[in-house]
């Protein structure tokens, strides 16, 4: 009897064991998922984690860090982020912790306190870590936000509806605009680019030849989006795309173009100009006289927040416009608001950013007007609307004797241009300092007037210097003269003889270091040497370069079979050292037989989205000119053609995407949960470091944290909560002071106890 109680005891204990062994893999499994999920933006897959174990661990800071980012991203109200990642952020977890908390009181409209949350966030991160989060950035739009806030109008709101992303447009209530709001690659039967919002085209009810409709599309030399405009020349046939120019395009994103029926103001969204984040409106009128574009004017707050806000359509009389926008931050939607346009309305003085929160969620707060259109009779169009405007490209920087006063030029505007910043700084300073309501409007409207001016300044100095520079290379090219640290030129670029495009010119800039990079790299880094027939793809940069004297950049490797993707960096006239391409990987050199020439080219994918999306990348090293290249079975081909056959990859291409998650969790799979021994110790106590070094295995580490005001002793790593404890009680013994123990997961501190059952 005796006996087989024993029996049973012992199968008892081995079935708890095991199920306790499974208990623990099922519990590491979901703290590597949740971890992977974050890496990779799904917020809502690790949001249902990072709520349980804060519920389990409320103090504890790493998932008060995490749970904060869950949040930023999916509850509209900032206030609850800001909450857990201020706490988080007064504890030990990772220094974006600052990025996140600046972006949270960006969303809540609290700039100041986001300028010195992404100020401090600079100070502690690495440059690259401050380019990947593109943190400059959003500290300027926090600066602009600061200004455009200050002064607005109490908007009217008829109503507001939401509306799915990819087809909010037609949410719209367009019985006074004439005219249907489209899809353009719908309209003009073709292949959708990889953009995840809709590409809006509005096209006029009757619509006639030499009507002129407004869309955006990519700037294949730059890699943003623009704004472009054709002409319809016969019912069947349209002219070539024409670019709006510098005054509407900016470096960055513009869209949703909407030209009025007075034909002469457009309106559009863009991420750059004076924005305060992400798509601000702003509208712009054609000058008929001057023939050009006046600057463009912010729609400003409460029309644009933070967030996205696109697609301004106002009506003829415009005194009512339709807008959109995810300020309230639902997935897949966006909210559609029909405002009454007050011109002449007065400026209100905000008090407390609780009252601009509530102005900017745009109550309805008017009733409907009662609108009767007749649709039926065809009305008569202004004249101006179909009047083609003469949009032309500055050609008066021509010609070798225009190189010295091009460069006065330029330096007198960038002289300009500094010296009006220094009245704008000086002029900041005395509007915190007045008091009076009108006299601040007043002087607030002279800050953004001389603000724009800068920006004026800043592009004609910009638009100087690239013709100085043009001109520099065709003299470069008939002299075969390097010129390098141009002192005249404040750019401080070297240049050396190159080779265009073109065959019939024998010139091409060798452009170098850029100060910023604005997109985060999303390619793994390949772990051996390159080589163009491994699954070595995407784009990357790597501080030192990868490539050096013993691993060179190979001539004429085989490219992979099927369609390829490369970005064009330039054609030299001999090899180049890997140093001028500024850590990008993977480079490849192309030269055809019985030629001097060497195509260089960065980066290789699969399908144009991913080298569309790198291409920015490779601008912002210096190399302006770049553009993509399609391959097929290893020779050029038309990118239409290569999108085309890029469909037939589709399984391909769909393998690549899951294998780049797969890379994302295989990264989270390989990780451990580690123990670490922390104690204060006097690190000028030599005698007492060496005892406690007699006590560590070799693969056990002792070092100090010097971040701390005291010395801190830490030695690491343990794989078992065990194996640290019986090295604390050794240590204590000859130390005397208290030693404690911590867990880490992704270089992330986990609760002990937490730790202890997943281990066990």
């Amino acid at each position: 009897m005796i006996q087989l109680k024993r029996i049973f005891f012992t199968g008892f204990l081995i079935c708890f064991s095991m199920a306790t062994f499974a208990q623990s893999e099922s519990d590491l499994n979901e703290l590597k998922e949740a971890f992977a999920d974050v890496k990779e933006g799904k917020y809502n897959e690790a949001y249902p984690y990072f709520r349980k174990m804060l519920n389990s661990y409320p103090k504890d800071p790493t998932y008060n860090y995490f749970f904060g980012r869950c949040l930023l991203y999916l509850e509209s109200d900032s206030e609850k982020a800001i909450e857990k990642l201020r706490f988080a952020s007064t504890r030990n977890v990772p220094d974006d912790v600052y990025f996140y908390l600046g972006l949270a009181y960006l969303w809540n409209y609290e700039f100041e306190e986001a300028i010195a949350n992404f100020k401090w966030f600079e100070k502690k991160a690495s440059k690259k870590q401050a380019r990947d989060l593109e943190v400059f950035n959003y500290k300027s739009m926090a600066q602009n936000g600061l200004y455009l806030i200050k002064y607005f109008k109490e908007q009217q709101v008829f109503s507001k509806d939401k509306a799915p992303i990819r087809a909010f447009y037609k949410n719209y209530k367009l019985s006074k605009f004439e005219g249907d709001l489209v899809d353009r690659f719908e309209y003009f039967n073709q292949v959708a680019d990889s953009n995840t919002t809709p590409n809006v085209l509005f096209v006029p009810m009757y619509l006639e030849n030499k009507d002129v409709l407004y869309f955006s599309a990519k700037n294949k030399r730059r890699g943003d989006y623009d704004i472009y405009r054709i002409t319809r020349l016969t019912d069947t046939s349209w002219s070539k795309a024409e670019n709006l120019g510098d005054k509407i395009n900016s470096p960055f994103d513009e869209g949703f173009p909407f030209m009025h029926s007075d034909g002469s103001t457009l309106y559009f969204a863009s991420k750059g100009h004076y924005s305060m984040g992400g798509y601000d409106l702003y509208k712009s009128s054609w000058n008929w006289e001057r023939q050009e574009w006046t600057e463009p004017e912010n729609l400003d707050f409460p029309i644009n927040s933070p967030f996205d806000d696109v697609l301004f359509v106002p009506s003829p009389d415009k005194k009512r416009a339709c807008f959109a926008s995810n300020r309230e931050r639902l997935e897949h939607e966006y909210t559609i608001y029909d405002v009454k346009l007050d011109l002449g309305g007065a400026y209100v003085e905000y008090k407390t950013n609780e009252q601009i929160r509530q102005v900017s969620e745009l109550t309805v707060n008017a009733k409907e007007e009662d609108q009767i259109v007749n649709r039926e009779k065809k009305p008569e169009k202004n004249k101006t609307s179909r009047s083609i405007l003469k949009i032309t490209e500055d050609d008066q920087f021509v010609g070798k004797s225009e190189y010295d006063s091009l460069l006065n030029r330029a330096i007198s505007l960038q002289l300009k241009a500094d010296s009006v910043k220094w009245i704008v700084d000086d002029k900041r300073i005395e509007f915190d300092n007045i008091a009076d309501g009108h006299e601040r409007a007043q002087f607030g409207n002279q800050i953004v007037k001389l603000e724009r001016e800068i920006y004026t300044l800043q592009k004609e100095a910009d638009k100087c210097y690239e013709e100085v520079r043009k001109i520099e290379q065709i003299n470069l090219a008939s002299k075969s003269i390097t010129y390098e640290n141009q002192s005249q030129s404040l750019e401080k670029k070297r240049l050396e003889p190159f080779v265009q495009k073109s065959e019939s010119q024998n010139v091409v800039v060798e452009p170098l270091d850029n100060s910023f990079d604005k997109v985060i790299l999303k390619s793994p880094k390949p772990e051996t040497s390159l080589n163009a027939n491994s699954n070595d793809w995407g784009l990357r940069v790597t501080i030192p370069s990868l490539y050096n004297s013993t691993n060179t950049i190979k001539t004429n490797e085989k490219l992979p079979g099927g369609i390829v993707y490369l970005i064009q960096l330039g054609a030299f006239s001999s090899e180049k050292s890997p140093s001028v391409f500024m850590g990008m990987e993977p480079i490849t050199c192309i030269k055809k037989q019985n030629s001097k020439i060497h195509k260089y080219y960065a980066g290789k994918f699969l399908m144009l989205s991913d080298a569309e999306e790198n291409l920015p990348i490779v601008k912002s090293k210096g190399f302006k000119d770049a553009y993509i290249v399609a391959f097929n079975k290893g020779k050029i081909t038309p990118i239409n053609v290569a999108v085309k056959l890029e469909t037939k990859n589709a399984n391909q291409n769909y393998l690549l995407a899951e294998n780049k998650v797969e890379v994302a969790k295989q990264e989270s799979n390989n990780l451990l949960i580690i123990y670490v021994i922390k104690a204060t110790l006097n690190k000028s106590d030599l005698k007492m470091i060496n005892e406690v070094k007699e006590f560590l295995n070799d693969n056990q580490e002792i070092y100090f944290d010097d971040s701390k005001s005291n010395d801190n002793l830490i030695i690491k790593s343990f794989i078992s909560y065990d194996a640290a404890n019986i090295l604390k009680s050794k240590i204590e013994q000859i130390i005397h002071v208290e030693i404690e123990i911590h867990a880490y997961f992704a270089e992330n501190q986990i609760p002990l106890d937490q730790a202890r059952k997943i281990t066990q």
